[in-house]
């Protein structure tokens, strides 16, 4: 059902901490917030929704609230649309799927967008967006469009996406609860949640790495899962324009790794994978050369974030500080160096026992998530530009 309300006074947003009276305060007045956060969801619904709530209905329990949406104009009314509500969500999936079969976890990588029918957002326009998703709910919100002068911040944003973002780590909570340390940690142990993996391969694996526990036969599962599917996997990989130039290299390598010539795999592969990283960054930046492997690393996730958001199983942002702090390590040239990434190969500063089967694994989940990313980029850009044509 669909209320118009009014407000008493515009909403600003939400206090970052306390301050006595003459003393300035910094409020938050854009964000997301999950039932899963604890006391923050609750302080917060207990604002302006539930104030938003009472003046539509009255006798309206928030327990029987599945969808609210409110939209706030400047002139305090407030179109407030309650449960029934039409919502839309598009998603990025990790494999083809037909009309009509069902779509599961391990399918999705993210939302990437949700839409409510006949609902829009103008950008003059405040919001507040409350929904469910299952046992958890989902709270975004924006009031910089009510906000006067310079902290004035119209709407110039997708909100259909940050809601997806949301909505994204609502599904995925169990492998997006990990803190930074937890991530320097899962970094830190050579091994990250590539996407070659399912979910629950996933959240298996950064829970192993989170607790400090033995990951080796996980490795080795997924290592069986990648030589029962080499051949499935280099005939996608050659479908990428992106990538196809260097296939010949990349098939040497995989029968090196196939034959456990772990040595020869790597020594082969690896200059391939930044060779592959050089000219994506120099297809998006023609006017340079792709030199400096921090400006590699940090192009990675602009695959993904310049045409969604960051929220994924595909971790961009993560995955772009893995590059770098992993593949792209430096040594010490006065040290041990018993790690393989290209700077300790290209430099010959690595001693034998490194070159395992771990690191010639890690070397094909690399490139196979490069090719994952390379391949969603093409397709948004290629649905960006439909939309001009």
């Amino acid at each position: 059902m669909k209320k118009t309300i009014k407000l008493d006074e515009m909403p600003a947003g939400y206090s970052l901490g306390a301050a006595k009276a003459g003393e300035s305060l910094q409020i938050q007045f854009r964000g997301i917030s999950l039932s899963s956060y604890g006391k923050d969801f609750i302080r917060k619904v207990e604002g302006y929704p539930q104030q938003i709530l009472n003046k539509a209905c009255e006798d309206f329990h928030p327990s029987q609230v599945k969808t609210l949406i409110a939209i706030i104009k400047s002139n305090l009314d407030v179109d407030v649309y309650l449960n029934e509500v039409q919502v839309f969500a598009q998603v990025v999936v990790s494999k083809g799927i037909q009309a009509g079969e069902p779509v599961r976890k391990n399918d999705i990588y993210h939302i990437d967008k949700v839409e409510f029918k006949d609902i829009t957002f103008p950008n003059d326009c405040s919001y507040v967006i409350l929904m469910n998703n299952g046992w958890d709910r989902i709270m975004c919100y924006d009031f910089g469009p009510a906000l006067e002068g310079e902290n004035n911040h119209p709407i110039d944003y997708d909100v259909g996406q940050s809601v997806g973002a949301a909505l994204s780590e609502s599904i995925f909570f169990d492998i997006f609860d990990l803190n930074e340390e937890e991530w320097k940690v899962s970094l830190s142990s050579s091994w990250f949640p590539f996407s070659f993996i399912d979910y629950d391969e996933q959240k298996n694996l950064l829970n192993h790495i989170k607790l400090g526990w033995d990951t080796s036969d996980i490795e080795e599962n997924i290592n069986l899962k990648f030589i029962e599917n080499k051949e499935s996997w280099i005939n996608e990989i050659q479908t990428n324009e992106k990538i196809s130039k260097h296939i010949s290299f990349i098939e040497k390598a995989l029968n090196y790794h196939s034959d456990s010539d772990y040595d020869g795999s790597i020594h082969m592969l690896y200059p391939r994978i930044e060779a592959i990283l050089r000219d994506d960054f120099i297809r998006a930046n023609p006017d340079k050369e792709g030199r400096r492997q921090e400006a590699l690393s940090e192009h990675v996730q602009t695959n993904i974030t310049a045409h969604t958001h960051s929220i994924s199983r595909l971790f961009p942002q993560k995955f772009s500080q893995y590059i770098l702090s992993n593949f792209f390590k430096d040594f010490d040239v006065h040290g041990e160096n018993n790690f393989i990434s290209r700077n300790t190969l290209s430099h010959g500063v690595v001693g034998s026992s490194a070159f395992t089967k771990k690191s010639s694994l890690i070397g094909f989940l690399i490139l196979d998530q490069i090719h994952r990313y390379t391949n969603i980029a093409t397709n948004f850009e290629l649905k960006d530009v439909q939309k001009y044509l």
